[in-house]
């Protein structure tokens, strides 16, 4: 089994509420924690692939509700 190593994150209102219904949604419910490590994944893996391009333009909470 691999280790997992635990931070915080902090999220603004918009972008929680969306995580907290993309969790709600999924059946079984996934957890918040679940989803953020996934998208991380998936970021990490792009840069890998060079598939992202580097700077990201990150505006928090933008684009939460999509």
């Amino acid at each position: 089994m691999s280790e997992k190593v635990r931070f915080s994150v902090s999220l603004d209102p918009m972008t929680n509420a969306a995580v907290e219904h993309l969790a709600r949604r999924h059946k079984p419910e996934l957890s918040k924690s679940y989803i953020v490590e996934f998208a991380l994944v998936r970021l990490l893996d792009a840069m890998d692939a060079k598939q992202l391009t580097l700077p990201l333009v990150l505006d928090a909470g933008a684009d939460a509700s999509h």
